[in-house]
């Protein structure tokens, strides 16, 4: 009888070791594959969603004083202007510009005047 209590002991506490290794294995299976994923910053998901917007041509009297006063500060000549909402509800303006060294240019700028890289 003693002989019997010891087996079954013993296999118990196999099957705890067993059971403890699967769970380590299973948390570090689901670790690396958090760590394979890609991750994108909020700014980097904003930028793809800006390449997919719809711009419509507008005049460039429309542009608001940020934008223009950003066209200024460059030295640049605005040759065409083109306004779409982002998914945020905020406008972003596409703008073909002579720059100041007389290359023709496209800027992204956002409503404040910043520029949206892409």
């Amino acid at each position: 009888v003693g002989r019997k209590k010891w087996i079954f002991k013993k296999q118990m506490s196999m099957k705890k070791v067993l059971v403890s290794v699967i769970m380590m294995m299973s948390v570090g299976f689901g670790v690396s594959l958090a760590q394979s994923a890609p991750i994108q910053s909020v700014e980097m998901e904003r930028m793809e969603q800006v390449r997919k917007l719809e711009f419509s041509e507008i005049h460039v009297n429309d542009l608001p004083e940020a934008v223009m006063s950003r066209i200024s500060q460059e030295g640049a000549m605005v040759k065409r202007a083109f306004m779409a909402y982002d998914v945020y509800g905020g406008l972003v303006y596409r703008l073909d510009v002579l720059a100041s060294d007389s290359r023709e240019k496209t800027w992204y700028l956002g409503e404040d005047g910043k520029k949206i890289s892409l």
